[in-house]
Formats: C-alpha cells, sequence, structure tokens
C-alpha cells in the first residue's frame, strides 16, 4: 500500500511538473512574441556605398531587403504641389529623374530632406510616411 502512494505521488508530481513547465514555456514565448517585445527590435539596414554619380545630397530609403536613392527638391518656379526628384537603384542606375505632383495640393509641403518622411518607390509612385504620394508629372497635361 505504501509502495502504491509512491507511485501515484511519484505520477502527480510528473505532471506537475509537465504542466509547470508547459506554462512557462507558453509565459515565455508570449512574453518573446508580443508586440511590444516586437517593435522594440530593430532591424538595421546596410546602406550600400553610395556610387560616385549619385548626388551626395540622396537619401537612402530602403530596408534591409533593399531600397533606392531619393533626392527630392523644390524649384520656387514650380506650382507648391510640383517637386523635383532623382531617384536612383542602389547599383547607381537612375530609376527615375523628373517632375513628381504630391497628391495633396492642399497640403503639399512634407520635410523633402529628412528620411524618415518617405516610405518607398515602385517605380511611378513615391510613398510618403504619412501616407500621401509623390506621382509621376505627365508632361503633356501641364
Amino acid at each position: 500500500m505504501v509502495h502504491t502512494r509512491v507511485r501515484v505521488l511519484k505520477k502527480i508530481v510528473k505532471y506537475f511538473l509537465y504542466i509547470t513547465l508547459s506554462l512557462l514555456l507558453i509565459i515565455t514565448l508570449s512574453i518573446f512574441l508580443s508586440r511590444d517585445y516586437i517593435s522594440q527590435i530593430e532591424i538595421s539596414a546596410v546602406i550600400p556605398p553610395k556610387p560616385a554619380n549619385i548626388p551626395q545630397n540622396a537619401l537612402w530609403v530602403g530596408g534591409p531587403d533593399g531600397g533606392m536613392y531619393v533626392l527630392v527638391q523644390k524649384s520656387n518656379e514650380d506650382n507648391s504641389a510640383i517637386y523635383n526628384a532623382e531617384i536612383y537603384h542602389s547599383s547607381g542606375s537612375v530609376s527615375y529623374k523628373g517632375k513628381l505632383v504630391i497628391n495633396s495640393p492642399d497640403n503639399p509641403q512634407f520635410n523633402y530632406n529628412d528620411v524618415n518622411s518617405y516610405s518607398l518607390w515602385d517605380g511611378d509612385t513615391l510613398f510618403l510616411l504619412d501616407g500621401r504620394q509623390l506621382t509621376i508629372v505627365n508632361e503633356f497635361n501641364n
């Protein structure tokens, strides 16, 4: 009878340990996978060396998987919603040179010298982080 009690007690301790370890694993995973933890992880993007033909003040807009060099400037001669842009691939080849128009003519200003203003370039549109977009100006309609 004592021997049976010891067996039952060992089974109870064994299941208690399994349950405790499972709970610890679940708690640990939930901490590491929580949004707060993930938002604190910073992925560092390595900016590729800038080819010689890219202007010195062009900004690297991209992440770990790639990006573009972007140079946006404002001319006082143009409409307030029009910007001059030069966009280069990381290799140095030109993706686009010309005028871009912002999709919010009532609020056309943004800090075009701040890398944190930009999100990405898709070949036709330069997306800003605030949700606005700069698109290629159709020269025939101006």
